[in-house]
């Protein structure tokens, strides 16, 4: 019998999945270090993003038992609305990223750690120019094949995009913000059932700005420390079928209120329940459905709870060719003075197509909905990408990418509105 087939762990703020090509998702490794360790296993048929590819994977330079992957990614690309507002400025981009990954086995003891360096130069607006970093450690620990523990760690400088819901509008340059994150979660298999717990806290520091007259614009209102809990089980009825439950805590402290400001303190949980299955070797779904709920410590802010979703459907056309439909809604944290959060619904549908055993063609369209509580705002989001990976061989790939987005905006206090095209050509260099 399959081990159950469903992650159950989600964050407890949700965000739109947008996948793009193969060589945009290496950076998610990083990012990863939050919640991957306790996604339970799937089943064997496997997606095209998914398909190990032998003759071009990287392979990694093998050092006294330890594997090491250095890895180089250069793109060039262009940006029609590099602040992303109505009235549009455009600039070339030239964006380099070096990453290295090493893994090594103890025993019952695996140990990963990675790094890595983002460097955006714009040529004609250097203002614009950013560098950011991550440094990540992680750990997992095999007490028996049954049960699992996990630890992990990550640290570093994040540029935060202008698109984002909650960037500030009137800023001369994007917002970075440092941030430092740590957990520790265990999992056990029981037979058919499956049980995992967890436990995080991050904190983000956020840098202040200025505006267009070049007045400080303070942004220490937004610097806060995130603790969160999960806990879930899955039940695997069939070989082909699990029902789950998960349950999720968050609370959010602030820690620089300013001077007779509400304060922004919250504390929340999220519970859903679900089923995940597998319809011959040609769908695969994962669909899980509950309740969320944020309170906030100030009256200013009007607590919010609805309807909480997470489902996604694989259709395997061919081996080749594999459909991806998600949906999600729950509920984010808003860094928007006068708002304490906001409700994201949002869609998406992904087609990858291997048109040649080393070349991967995928295209995306998806829709955001975000509702802002406390003030008069609301976002529709469309969205469109195409990509293209070639993998010449296991040392070097060619990709390129195209993506649109048109965020509308309502309201009292509408908020960003703009179009933008970005266009992407690039190649990674990786392995020996």
């Amino acid at each position: 019998m399959h081990q159950p087939s469903l992650g159950i762990f989600i964050s407890v703020i949700l965000v739109a999945l947008l996948p793009g090509t193969v060589h945009a998702q290496q950076s998610e490794v990083l990012e990863d270090f939050r919640d991957e360790s306790l996604q339970f296993q799937r089943p064997d048929i496997l997606s095209v993003q998914e398909r190990p590819q032998p003759a071009f994977d990287p392979v990694p330079y093998r050092i006294g038992g330890a594997e090491i992957m250095p890895s180089i990614t250069v793109d060039t690309l262009y940006d029609s609305n590099i602040f992303a507002v109505r009235d549009a400025s455009d600039d070339l981009i030239i964006r380099v990223r070096p990453k290295l990954t090493a893994s090594k086995q103890f025993g019952s003891f695996n140990i990963e750690t990675a790094a890595e360096l983002d460097r955006r130069q714009y040529i004609s607006t250097n203002s614009q120019s950013t560098t950011d970093y991550v440094l990540g450690l992680r750990g997992r620990f095999d007490l028996d094949r049954e049960s699992q523990i996990y630890v992990g760690t990550r640290n570093g400088q994040r540029t935060e995009d202008r698109t984002d819901p909650a960037s500030p509008l009137n800023l001369q340059k994007p917002v970075q913000y440092r941030f430092a994150s740590a957990f520790v979660g265990a999992a056990r298999t029981f037979g058919q059932l499956r049980i995992a717990g967890r436990a995080g806290a991050e904190t983000r520091n956020y840098e202040d700005g200025r505006d267009g007259l070049d007045v400080l614009v303070d942004q220490d209102f937004r610097n806060r420390t995130l603790l969160t809990g999960d806990l879930g089980a899955e039940f695997a009825v069939s070989p082909d079928m699990s029902v789950f439950v998960n349950g999720s805590v968050n609370q959010r402290d602030y820690t620089d209120q300013p001077l007779l400001s509400p304060s922004r303190d919250s504390k929340g949980y999220e519970i859903t329940a679900g089923t995940s299955f597998q319809l011959s070797k040609l769908v695969r779904s994962e669909i899980g459905i509950g309740y969320f709920q944020q309170n906030f410590e100030d009256a200013d802010f009007e607590d919010v709870d609805g309807f909480a979703a997470r489902a996604k459907l694989e259709y395997f056309i061919t081996p080749l060719v594999t459909l991806t439909a998600r949906a999600n809604r729950g509920v984010e944290e808003s860094s928007t003075l006068g708002s304490g959060a906001y409700v994201a619904t949002s869609f998406s549908l992904t087609a990858d197509y291997e048109l040649l055993r080393n070349l991967i063609v995928s295209a995306n369209i998806s829709y955001e909905e975000d509702r802002f509580q406390d003030i008069d705002r609301d976002y529709d989001i469309t969205g469109a990408r195409m990509g293209v990976e070639w993998r010449l061989s296991p040392r070097y790939s060619l990709h390129a990418q195209y993506d649109f987005r048109d965020q509308d905006a309502s309201g009292t206090f509408p908020g960003r509105e703009f179009s933008r095209h970005r266009f992407l050509a690039g190649i990674t260099i990786a392995g020996m």
